[in-house]
């Protein structure tokens, strides 16, 4: 910049640090806004956006129940009906197909009779620990296919 102009600059800066603001400046400020806070205040717009503030807040409570609702005793009336019809067994049990040969290993197997307890034999195979090692009794009653490590007899 030119020399000239700097000095411009610099003597406009110092003339207006000088300057101090009129007598009661903040308080005319504050007044003024507030002045225009209460017209904003007295406007049809913003007292209907107030008044409907609480309406619209009930509104969306009670829309939200409402939909809560629905979908319980929806989703409860489905699980009666899906029980009634057909003979399907209730939400929660899961039976295998019997003639694929594959159940899900956590459903739950209903029998239609009462199931009695062997006197003898505990399970297909009876296990005891030989050292820290399970072992299988040569005797042991085992499905055919069925691959079990050969034991050490101690």
């Amino acid at each position: 910049m030119k020399p000239e102009l700097d000095k411009k600059i610099d003597a406009a800066l110092r003339r207006l640090a000088h300057v101090q603001p009129e007598a009661g400046m903040e308080e005319r400020m504050r007044a003024n806004l507030e002045r225009e806070w209460a017209l904003r205040q007295k406007s049809p717009a913003v007292r209907l956006r107030k008044f409907f503030f609480a309406q619209r807040l009930a509104f969306a409570t009670a829309a939200m129940l409402a939909g809560c609702a629905v979908m319980v005793v929806g989703s409860v009336e489905h699980s009666r009906q899906r029980a009634l019809e057909g003979g399907m067994p209730p939400v929660g049990v899961h039976l295998g197909a019997p003639e694929s040969g594959v159940g899900a290993a956590s459903g739950a197997r209903i029998s239609p009779e009462p199931i009695v307890a062997p006197e003898k034999n505990h399970a297909r195979s009876e296990r005891k620990a030989v050292s820290g090692r399970a072992t299988v009794q040569k005797d042991a009653h085992k499905p055919t296919g069925v691959a079990v490590p050969q034991s050490r007899q101690e």
